[in-house]
């Protein structure tokens, strides 16, 4: 029975990762893992969190909140390091919130991984997410930054563990707001039959990958073996396939049944017109999973657009309002 912390355990990808973990062990009838999720606030379905599940209270840009969660956690076995802010434009009028979270925060993990080693305390095996460095924006400018510190401290410091660059994740729990996220956005707008709004021409792509791919390759990949762990190597996950942006939007207005029209915009800040996405899946078919396989399309945004078609009202009424004001 290992002990795993992942941070950000409670928002769409940490979740998935710790559902993922439960159901690996379950279908080959192991014992569930002790997983603690480091957050800043209690999980909204915390009085839900399966057994073995278990909330830490944990602001990643605190090093004593740092501290405290990874002392009450005790001997870890894995450290995800899946927390950040997200943003594009989001993030140009407050650049220290990016940087605090996604650079500091890592670090103050580092702090404490020295202090073991100095103490010979064992390393757990360490998770990190990065994306694609396509674009000048706050958003990429700190992850890139992150992803150089954790390659240093695997280098110097003798850490093991994985790399994984995630592309375009979409699926069922992706919040709707205050972050614009192409599908959870599409699909509300779509749901309500109001215009959908695309930054540029739309003929940029993006590498549409879901959330349970993402989940299940990250756990596949960290419970190798030690010799096959990939360590300092970045390796791309997606499916490989390019998708305009147009042509997203189309196809959510079309599984809804919507009336929704496609208007273009300027493009925002942050991001540049035309660009391409998509995963260079070979390493990932290597070194992972040589028969991977990855979710149906139209069976995975059918599956998502039932999702938010059956939000809370609540929070879909939120995230119009939100909308129109951003318009």
């Amino acid at each position: 029975m290992a002990r795993i912390a992942i941070t950000g355990g409670s928002g769409f990808l940490g979740s998935s990762i710790y559902r993922e973990m439960n159901r690996v062990n379950e279908l080959n009838g192991k014992e569930l893992d002790n997983i603690f999720l480091f957050d800043r606030s209690e999980p909204v379905n915390f009085s839900n969190l399966p057994k073995n599940v278990q909330w830490i209270k944990c602001d990643i840009s605190n090093k004593e909140s740092v501290s405290d969660a990874m002392a009450m956690a005790k001997s870890l076995d894995q450290l995800w390091l899946v927390a950040g802010v997200l943003g594009t434009s989001e993030l140009n009028e407050v650049p220290s919130k990016a940087s605090i979270n996604n650079i500091v925060g890592l670090c103050n993990f580092m702090d404490i991984l020295v202090e073991y080693k100095k103490k010979g305390k064992k390393f757990p095996r360490v998770f990190y997410p990065t994306k694609p460095n396509v674009w000048d924006n706050m958003y990429t400018i700190t992850k890139e930054c992150s992803e150089k510190v954790i390659q240093y401290y695997m280098k110097e410091f003798g850490l093991t563990g994985v790399i994984h660059k995630w592309y375009n994740a979409y699926g069922p729990g992706q919040h709707t707001h205050p972050i614009r996220k192409a599908v959870p956005y599409f699909i509300l707008m779509a749901l309500n039959n109001k215009p959908l709004k695309i930054h540029g021409k739309g003929n940029q792509t993006i590498d549409l990958v879901h959330v349970d791919d993402i989940s299940r390759i990250a756990v596949e990949a960290m419970n190798k073996p030690e010799e096959e762990l990939t360590n300092r190597e970045v390796i791309d996950i997606g499916t490989g396939v390019e998708m305009t942006v147009n042509k997203l939007a189309k196809s959510i207005v079309k599984l809804c049944n919507s009336s929704s029209e496609i208007i273009h915009e300027t493009m925002r800040s942050g991001e540049v017109p035309d660009t391409k996405l998509a995963a260079n899946t070979l390493r990932q078919n290597q070194i992972i999973n040589k028969t991977l396989g990855f979710k149906d399309y139209e069976k995975g945004m059918k599956e998502t657009i039932e999702y938010y078609r059956n939000l809370d009202p609540k929070i879909v009424q939120s995230a119009l309002k939100f909308y129109s004001k951003t318009a």
